[in-house]
């Protein structure tokens, strides 16, 4: 009779243990599973280039496919001294650096020697775009400082070729300053007082014929 009851606790004791076993083993395969399932890494985000910056640029309703107006030139009727032009061309400025605080204006006449028309220091700015109208050099002369051109006189002396046609090239400079020059300077000075602070310079050439 003992050995029954003893053969019956064994049973059930192994049965039991059995079943703990069997439990344990389906609670821990979730687990692996889980474990076995690999992660998605989320997918980068769009970069969004942005578009690059057009370098400064300059150009004139006064020169029209390459040609200077007759009236910015000697075949005008408003003259200094009785004979040297003095109407100036309108200029429009676009994409002016960032830093900008002042544009600078240098016109010449390289088959005339690199004569010098107009140099100009000191117009202000106030955003990417600064428009410089027609006879900017009578009608802005407390807002601008001029040089003394080649002719002997201050602001713009416009084109006077002795013979044949001329190219006269203007070039516009962005400078993160203002200069410190005063009224009459002559170019070496505007030259140098430039150095070091010129952020972006733009040029158009315009013809002009005797």
């Amino acid at each position: 009779m003992k050995r029954s009851i003893i053969s019956i606790m064994l049973i059930i004791i192994l049965l039991l243990t059995l079943s703990a076993c069997s439990k344990a083993g389906s609670a821990e395969k979730p687990a692996e599973a889980a474990a076995e399932t690999p992660t998605e890494a989320p997918a980068p985000e769009p970069t969004v280039e942005a578009a690059p910056i057009p370098d400064m640029a300059v150009s004139s309703e006064g020169i029209v496919d390459g040609a200077m107006g007759i009236k910015y030139g000697a075949k005008n009727e408003e003259f200094a001294g009785g004979k040297i032009p003095t109407l100036s061309l309108p200029l429009k400025v676009e994409y002016i650096p960032e830093g900008t605080v002042s544009l600078a204006v240098v016109m010449i006449d390289p088959d005339g020697g690199n004569w010098v028309h107009w140099l100009v220091a000191n117009i202000p700015v106030d955003g990417t775009v600064v428009e410089i109208p027609e006879n900017a050099s009578l009608d802005w002369p407390e807002d601008i400082v001029q040089g003394r051109n080649d002719f002997g006189f201050l602001g713009y002396g416009g084109p006077t070729p002795p013979s044949g046609v001329h190219t006269y090239v203007t070039t516009v400079y962005a400078l993160s300053d203002m200069l410190e020059l005063e009224s009459g300077f002559k170019l070496p000075a505007i030259k140098q007082a430039m150095e070091g602070i010129i952020l972006a310079e733009a040029q158009i050439l315009g013809s002009y014929a005797r």
